[in-house]
């Protein structure tokens, strides 16, 4: 059976086996810090199936966003999910792999410019689909709890 089509709801409570919580807004935030986790772990297979890593499907999908243009590292580490990894090294990685290109800056010949390539462009389309799956398998809200979710996350963040 596929995973995506088990539709369980289990509340915060029963996943971590913990009933108190401090306040709703304590309890909110374990929930949220849980599901990014779960999400995270989801998603981790459909990337590894490409052999790459959460933060190097981010890398990609940032520089495709910008594509044909070149971004420096800065751009890419200020618009990044994940700000913590070694950005010089995820790039290293993408760039042995021949999903990226790396180019000096025209205007500032210290600076690198990273962009990317066909190779890079082909395997985003090949994990598209698989992205648009998982999404959709994610049945148990509705558009407008979606936009509602989404809204309450960045006042969150405010």
């Amino acid at each position: 059976m596929n995973k995506y089509l088990l539709c369980i709801v289990l509340k915060i409570e029963e996943e971590i086996k913990q009933n108190k919580f401090a306040s709703a807004l304590h309890k909110a935030v374990v929930n949220v810090m849980f599901t990014n986790n779960w999400f995270s772990n989801e998603l981790r297979d459909v990337f590894k199936n490409h052999q790459l890593t959460n933060q190097q499907y981010n890398v990609l999908r940032i520089l495709r966003g910008k594509y044909p243009e070149a971004l420096n590292p800065s751009e890419i580490k200020s618009v990044m999910i994940d700000k913590n990894p070694d950005l010089t090294r995820l790039c290293d990685r993408l760039c042995t792999m021949g999903l990226i290109d790396r180019c000096i800056d025209d205007d500032n010949r210290r600076k690198m410019n990273i962009k990317i390539n066909d190779n890079g462009l082909e395997i985003l389309e090949k994990i598209d689909p698989e992205m648009e799956k998982f999404n959709s398998s994610l049945t148990n809200i509705t558009e407008d709890e979606a936009v509602i979710l989404s809204d309450l996350l960045d006042k969150m963040r405010g």
